[in-house]
């Protein structure tokens, strides 16, 4: 029955997702374009600062213009700000948004003309910035870089839960066992989904009616930060074929349809790593290692009460200003599937800027010029400014499994980052697949 029960739920949260993909979206046209008055804007999130030395090089490049810049905050009434303004013909000519904006949006932004097209390839960019601006082979907007999703630990907690460990298995008896716990503790952090499970029987502390006092890891639940985009992580590690994009177009949602095994087998990949996702949050499961008891995740870990969590490079501007007087974290590589370098897998964020296509020749021209710029030329210093490590041109990331054992994940997952095109609604998307970890996690 209970296995029923979770077919039937598989079926019911795909058809959620025709919403999510389907529909034209909203087309906007404006009139004219502000570039035409002798005035660029942009809109972005970042302090003024950050565009003076861009500024700057823009007028002296492009005589008779002036620059404006528009700082943004990124919140419920962002887009449609960015639609009225381009309705009414005043702007932005180039105006940054979420990566899983641009293909919602495309309709709007100007494609990149084939002016640029000889020395702006898409080998020049990191993987997971072309599966989310690339369409159809055009590029619909850049990034000047990019943030991957990282794993987060308390060594404090580490150290003192390993030790306790220790000490309750005494004796040469236990010595493998103790020896395979400082492997995967002190000598090295997990580094497969594998090592991870067993690392948590290891840290993950439960009272005498088994309920978990602390946490070996913050997962399982929607209402985990950043839930979907764990589940994107599994998903992809696993080998889903998320969307199906043709001809620049989405036409379903494909994650739900199984993949052939060496035995001409049918496996669903996507279904597993739903599986695998909610089994942290399951009573009944080996991997069970969090109760949403324990609150929100980043209060519980900043608390001591979750030894790993995982969350995006920014989550430390987050903790630094909520919590300022918390430093025990150390970050590290998320896990993978196996240690074989060619199989690894990470999933990464970005902001993208988009040249609206309303703004007239001159204006998408210059437009795509400062984009461009912001990929290639400011993609440092501006990703610096972002307090980002990672720049999204593709650089000679060190992708081995020696190179995964350091404690700078920030910048070289982006070797081996992916994201995907989620459809005319992102948003919607995202909260389709949380709905999916709720009806799941409830039938178990």
């Amino acid at each position: 029955m209970k296995r029923l029960f979770k077919n039937v739920s598989y079926v019911l949260i795909l058809a959620t997702f025709a919403v999510a993909l389907s529909g034209c979206g909203k087309t906007t046209t404006g009139g004219g374009g502000t570039s035409q008055s002798g005035q660029f804007i942009v809109w972005s999130f970042e302090d003024a600062d950050v565009w003076k030395e861009i500024s700057r090089d823009f007028e002296q490049k492009n005589k008779g213009y002036k620059f404006v810049y528009v700082k943004q905050t990124l919140d419920s009434e962002y887009e449609s700000r960015v639609l009225n303004s381009i309705l009414s013909g005043a702007g932005p000519d180039v105006w940054a948004m979420p990566d899983d904006w641009v293909y919602r949006h495309k309709d709007k932004l100007a494609p990149m003309p084939d002016t640029f097209a000889k020395t702006i390839t898409k080998d020049k960019f990191v993987t997971s910035v072309n599966d989310s601006v690339l369409i159809d082979d055009k590029f619909y907007a850049l990034a000047p870089a990019a943030e991957p999703l990282i794993m987060y630990y308390n060594p404090k907690l580490l150290t003192q839960l390993l030790n306790n460990y220790i000490t309750a298995n005494p004796g040469p008896t236990n010595s493998t066992k103790v020896s395979r716990a400082r492997f995967l503790l002190d000598q090295n952090k997990p580094r497969t989904w594998d090592e991870f499970t067993e690392a948590l029987k290891i840290v993950t502390q439960k009272d005498t009616k088994g309920k978990i006092t602390t946490a070996g890891t913050a997962l399982g639940t929607d209402s985990i930060m950043y839930s979907q985009d764990i589940l994107y992580l599994m998903m992809l590690q696993q080998g889903t074929d998320m969307t199906n994009v043709k001809s620049g177009s989405i036409t379903q949602a494909t994650f739900n349809l199984p993949n052939s095994s060496s035995s001409n087998t049918d496996v669903f990949p996507g279904r597993q790593a739903l599986d695998f996702y909610t089994s942290f949050a399951d009573p009944t499961s080996p991997n069970y290692s969090w109760d949403d008891s324990l609150g929100n995740s980043l209060e519980a870990f900043v608390n001591g009460k979750v030894v790993f969590m995982f969350g995006y490079s920014s989550l430390q501007l987050s903790i630094a200003q909520k919590y300022p007087e918390f430093h025990d974290y150390t970050k590290a590589f998320v896990p993978q599937l196996d240690t074989t370098s060619s199989n690894f897998i990470d999933y990464a964020r970005f902001s993208a800027f988009g040249v609206n296509r309303s703004s007239g020749t001159a204006g998408i021209q210059m437009g795509w010029d400062l984009v461009t710029g912001l990929a290639t030329t400011y993609s440092s210093s501006f990703s610096s400014a972002q307090r980002m490590t990672g720049a999204s041109k593709k650089t000679s990331y060190d992708t081995t499994l020696e190179a995964r054992s350091g404690t700078n994940p920030d910048a070289q997952e982006l070797g081996t980052a992916r994201s995907f095109i989620k459809g005319r609604y992102p948003v919607e998307f995202d909260s389709n697949i949380r709905n999916a970890i709720w009806i799941i996690k409830r039938k178990k």
